[in-house]
């Protein structure tokens, strides 16, 4: 059997605000999110985009239309992952909103915003869970799970204002890039 192990965010200048709001009670959940997308977009740069916009995702998406079984929507994904010679972080969280969507009979866009939910879940988990019970921050797992959960429906509503997705390459890597963009401005304060 094996072991997981949880690495925190890296202590580099572009987590250091990130990390300073994370599971705050006093700073709201759209500045929460804000922070971790510039924090993750600014720490590993195009390759987030690149790697959000890999086109086995863009299949996977084109996928959830065609409202085939799990079992074969899954077959199909690996398949897409082989052919690619594609592995990494955003593959693995497509797998996880693949399988979410496909149960749920989810549309392409709910699959987009469980992709970008998972991406956001995976960067508030790196982190969280050392601030639970310190001053100021959740007090418990409960609240650390609710806060991700919020954090999960931000993401959700950033892909939803994006509208649907467009398949074509160039209109996959587009769509992506603004549902990130907006994930790093919503709702920032002009002071």
């Amino acid at each position: 059997m094996g072991t997981s192990r949880n690495d925190r965010s890296p202590d580099i200048p572009p987590w250091r605000m990130a990390l300073a709001v994370l599971g705050r009670s006093d700073v709201p959940i759209e500045r929460q999110s804000r922070e971790i997308w510039m924090a993750a977009h600014a720490d590993r740069g195009d390759k987030l985009i690149r790697d959000l916009s890999h086109p086995a995702l863009a299949m996977a998406c084109k996928a959830i239309e065609s409202h085939l079984p799990l079992a074969r929507t899954l077959q199909n994904y690996q398949e897409s992952m082989q052919y690619e010679e594609a592995s990494g972080f955003a593959l693995e969280m497509g797998k996880r909103a693949l399988i979410r969507s496909v149960s749920a009979s989810k549309t392409a866009t709910e699959f987009v915003g469980e992709l970008f939910a998972e991406t956001v879940s995976y960067y508030a988990s790196r982190d969280l869970p050392s601030y639970v019970g310190s001053s100021g921050r959740v007090q418990t797992m409960s609240q650390s799970i609710a806060l991700k959960e919020q954090l999960r429906d931000v993401a959700r509503q950033a892909v939803r204002s994006a509208g649907s997705p467009s398949f074509s390459s160039e209109g996959w890597s587009k769509y992506i890039n603004r549902i990130v963009d907006t994930l790093k401005h919503a709702n920032r304060r002009v002071e």
